[in-house]
């Protein structure tokens, strides 16, 4: 497996552990204990982001991954978010993670709300 494929595994088992299994721990152990966070509205750091999650929105919503691109270390996932299950449309998101020593790192993201229509037929994924 190269790095890339690796790091794109890492990315994709976060989502999972996170999303579907809701396991905290499985996350903490994916992310390094350095982790810089750019997202304005969650903090740096494992715990700290650990602890964000856990009192999050979110963590009751859903994830439907559309796509995962990994060059080195870094890994880029498209993604449609519910913050709630009643969340209507939801967000499109993409997050750009930065993996070191097999961890994340880093993280950025831009979060766009998915509109209830739109002017294009082929949508927003």
């Amino acid at each position: 497996m190269t790095t890339s494929e690796h790091n794109r595994e890492l990315v994709r088992s976060l989502y999972e552990q996170f999303f579907v299994h809701r396991d905290l721990d499985a996350v903490a152990a994916l992310i390094h204990e350095r982790f810089v966070q750019h997202s304005p509205d969650a903090p740096s750091g494992r715990d700290a982001y650990v602890a964000h999650l856990r009192e999050a929105a979110f963590a009751g919503g859903s994830s439907d991954v559309k796509r995962i691109i990994a060059d080195g270390d870094l890994v880029a996932i498209h993604h449609h978010m519910r913050l709630r299950d009643d969340d209507g449309p939801g967000l499109a998101v993409v997050d750009l993670w930065r993996i070191e020593d097999g961890r994340l790192i880093e993280h950025w993201d831009v979060e766009q709300p998915v509109p209830a229509t739109a002017r294009v037929p082929n949508g927003m994924f």
